[in-house]
């Protein structure tokens, strides 16, 4: 079977960097051929056909396409209802769309959809009736995290990438990762470390970029590591004693998946859907989205060991029962173009 993609940005977090994961799982650990047009063809790492666009060139990126899928099986836009419009006008027959997140949820880009004639939604858990109700054949997939890359580290590598940036051991790691933005919560990270700045026994790291970055540049209370690519992650969550999503609203988020995975507890100000799925099973711990009231949690979690590996285990037991690992992510695409792929392209009937 040959599958091509459609993504014209790879690189970052979030959808982008599920996209790549499963483009370069699909082409690493299955047996189809892979076409991929993307604007950023370094990021795909694995034995595919790569070609590289630029869509503020339509004329050449639309003959790109349409010589690169005239042959494949499926066609899989992961992000943006818009770009799977471009690739409709050159390419007709099955097509996915999504990555989980990745394609905007609105009724309005919902209805595009149908028109566009997507035949397999893959989405977020949650969102699978809104899509339904709407005709769309769906298939689930809530996260990628790939374990063999995000996982707990020995304390001797920890003690060492610590003392690499100059961190005691006895200090208290608060991490932030994401967009440097209000929404994003990274104002609540700046306020948090003003009003501890005077304390020795806690140290942040910032690790985004945004239109608030220039709060976190050249500060000696603590350290901006700017945009970090998220194969670089992992070293950043074990370093750190707990993870702060101080966001005003979450999902499934990635960043609290990876960090767990990597056995350091999230302490999130979220509301909206990632409390249905997982406030119950104790997964993060909640606070309110304030600065103070951040810094209580994260003392209560430090200063009780007990509570602490609790937590840590809390969240291996998460990625085992929801099975929120990149191989199932993997097998659920796979399982979605072997459907399509034993049905008509012309008719989208059953062979």
């Amino acid at each position: 079977m040959k599958i091509g993609y459609f993504c014209y940005r790879l690189s970052g977090t979030g959808p982008r960097t599920r996209a790549a994961d499963i483009i370069n799982g699909v082409a690493n650990r299955s047996e189809c051929d892979v076409v991929v047009l993307t604007n950023e063809p370094a990021v795909v790492t694995a034995d595919a056909e790569v070609t590289e666009i630029d869509i503020r060139n339509p004329i050449d990126t639309f003959l790109k396409a349409r010589g690169a899928f005239s042959d494949v099986d499926i066609v899989h836009v992961p992000i943006n209802i818009y770009q799977v419009l471009f690739v409709r006008l050159a390419y007709l027959g099955p097509l996915v769309a999504g990555v989980g997140p990745g394609i905007q949820n609105s009724l309005f880009h919902r209805v595009l959809g149908r028109f566009l004639g997507i035949s397999v939604k893959i989405q977020k858990q949650e969102d699978e009736r809104q899509w339904e109700q709407l005709g769309y054949t769906t298939a689930s997939v809530t996260a990628t995290i790939d374990r063999s890359q995000f996982y707990q580290y020995e304390p001797e590598r920890i003690d060492q990438l610590r003392s690499e940036r100059g961190i005691d051991s006895e200090q208290t790691v608060v991490l932030y990762v994401g967009e440097l933005t209000e929404g994003q919560g990274a104002a609540v990270i700046d306020e948090m470390a003003r009003m501890t700045r005077d304390d020795d026994s806690i140290q942040y790291i910032v690790a985004g970029a945004g239109p608030l970055e220039e709060r976190f540049r050249d500060r000696s209370d603590l350290i901006f590591e700017g945009f970090v690519d998220n194969k670089s992650m992992p070293r950043l969550y074990n370093i750190a004693d707990v993870t702060a999503a101080t966001r005003k609203y979450d999902v499934t988020s990635n960043v609290g998946l990876e960090s767990i995975a990597c056995g350091t507890p999230v302490i999130t100000t979220a509301s909206g859907k990632i409390e249905k799925i997982f406030k119950n099973r104790g997964t993060y711990v909640w606070a309110d989205r304030d600065p103070q009231a951040v810094l209580e949690t994260v003392d209560e979690l430090m200063s009780d060991p007990e509570y602490y590996q609790s937590q840590v285990n809390r969240g291996f037991q998460t990625m085992e029962e929801m099975d929120l690992t990149l191989d199932s992510a993997i097998e659920t695409h796979l399982d979605v173009y072997r459907r399509l792929g034993a049905r008509d392209r012309s008719t989208g009937q059953p062979r």
